[in-house]
């Protein structure tokens, strides 16, 4: 195993998920790839759909705020875990851009976060582990979440 994914849904879970991964990681000596995906970019010209300015700032200093996060657990890990690490955040639907990432830096484990969900609640939603294992087809760690 040389390449691990954290994906990381949102930072409460991060510390968690990533714990998780490190311990994987030391293992088999793998590097880490910590990614968020998040919406298009408001900077981006011919991302913007019609709407007020305040919606793209706010968008925008949000999607800065992530990048900047990111980046602050990449150097801790490389910093106090020894485990070679990178961090992306990537645009788009989530599943399709972790496919693509997953492809283009030959990931072998995806770490993802679980939360147990009542039955009345998975009859009006997506599956989103099952698609996920199904669109990546490479083993995905389910950290449940506390």
């Amino acid at each position: 195993m040389k390449n691990i994914l954290v994906a990381i849904d949102r930072k409460q879970e991060a510390e968690q998920l990533i714990a998780k991964a490190v311990e994987v990681a030391k293992l088999s000596k793998a590097k880490l790839w910590i990614i968020h995906v998040t919406e298009p970019d408001p900077d981006d010209f011919l991302a913007r759909e019609a709407g007020p300015q305040y919606v793209y700032d706010k968008r925008s200093k949000k999607r800065k705020e992530e990048a900047a996060i990111i980046q602050e657990w990449v150097e801790a890990l490389k910093k106090e875990n020894e485990v070679e690490a990178e961090g992306l955040l990537i645009e788009g639907p989530v599943i399709k851009s972790l496919r693509k990432i997953t492809e283009e830096h030959h990931i072998d484990l995806v770490v993802a976060g679980h939360r147990k969900k009542n039955f009345l609640y998975s009859l009006f939603t997506a599956n989103k582990k099952k698609d996920l294992v199904d669109e990546l087809k490479i083993p995905l760690l389910a950290v449940p979440l506390v």
